[in-house]
């Protein structure tokens, strides 16, 4: 253990949920996306410990365990494989509390958050000073790790905060964009009241398109199309072709299968309402949630008590990413 240590010590990390805007899907097989960080945030108090142990206290579930050997926790691990990444840089046991501002139910991008909230403490307690790139690369080895398949596109936005244009590695291009972008948009989340596992949603699309490869290749190109199409709208402050753009993609989206009623009903009503300018499945799909950009001040009665029946939360664009501060 470090003779400096000062068994006070606390830090706070701090990394806000996120949500896709484009590149659902397309996004897996090395196409482009665009996500952003929400002002609904995960936060981590870390207590330094005289002894190896290390405790973890969630909503989630507490674990115990050592530094010598961490074991898993089924609830817990992308907590428990960000410490075991920093394991041999760390020199004494900690007390990790993780707080949630909004429940995992609700498909704000709850296990990225926690994973870049570990990752920036971790960052500031073991002193290695990675940058956003580095943090990237050894969470998204982690998530592909525990799912098997995933873009980090989640994790990226929770890093880099605001609304950020994501291009993942290829074979051609070593290292994975993410450019930030400050811009600030309205948005309405309509949670549909169920979910379908993004793992289980990929398995699904890649039997009900077996037969079929070339013509989904071509719709996860028009998918990338449309992606970039938005991303450039927004560049250049062309809010109308961005919302078009939105709208396009979730015709794609019904197109790859991921739509249902259930969802088609929400954007449905969502269009309803004057100030809401587009809609569209944010996710995997098959349940989880619609984004709507704009707000619900002037929707009728009628449209009003519809969207009641579902829960919906009105969020921002946050400009802040993953951050750690010293307490004392």
């Amino acid at each position: 253990m470090s003779a400096s240590l000062t068994l006070q010590q606390t830090w706070q990390s701090q990394a806000p949920a996120n949500m896709m805007i484009l590149g659902e899907h397309s996004v897996v097989y090395g196409h482009p996306a665009l996500a952003c960080a929400l002002n609904q945030y995960v936060t981590i108090d870390w207590q330094a410990r005289s002894d190896t142990a290390i405790n973890f206290y969630s909503a989630l579930g507490e674990h115990h365990t050592q530094l010598e050997h961490i074991s898993h926790h089924p609830k817990l691990n992308f907590a428990v494989a960000a410490l075991q990444a920093f394991q041999k840089k760390l020199q004494f046991g900690l007390d990790v509390t993780i707080h949630s501002d909004f429940s995992s139910t609700i498909g704000l991008g709850s296990s990225a958050a926690v994973l870049a909230a570990m990752l920036s403490g971790l960052n500031e307690i073991c002193k290695t000073d990675y940058d956003l790139t580095k943090l990237f690369e050894i969470g998204h080895k982690i998530i592909i790790d525990i799912q098997g398949r995933g873009s980090g596109t989640d994790l990226a936005a929770s890093l880099a905060g605001g609304l950020i244009f994501f291009q993942p590695k290829t074979e051609i291009q070593p290292f994975p964009i993410i450019q930030k972008m400050e811009i600030v948009l309205p948005l309405i989340l309509i949670y549909a009241g169920y979910k379908t596992p993004t793992a289980k949603v990929l398995e699904l699309v890649a039997e009900n398109w077996q037969d079929k490869p070339h013509e989904l290749e071509m719709l996860y190109r028009s998918m990338a199309k449309v992606t970039k199409q938005g991303f450039h709208a927004l560049e250049n402050q062309e809010l109308d072709a961005f919302y078009q753009a939105c709208a396009d993609y979730q015709a794609l989206m019904a197109n790859l299968g991921v739509n249902d009623k259930t969802l088609q009903k929400i954007i449905d009503t969502l269009y309803q309402c004057g100030s809401v300018k587009t809609a569209k499945i944010s996710g995997s799909g098959l349940g989880d949630c619609i984004l709507g950009i704009g707000d619900l001040e002037d929707c009728e009665a009628d449209t009003q008590k519809t969207l009641n029946l579902f829960q919906s939360i009105a969020i921002e664009i946050t400009l802040q990413g993953a951050k750690t501060a010293i307490i004392t």
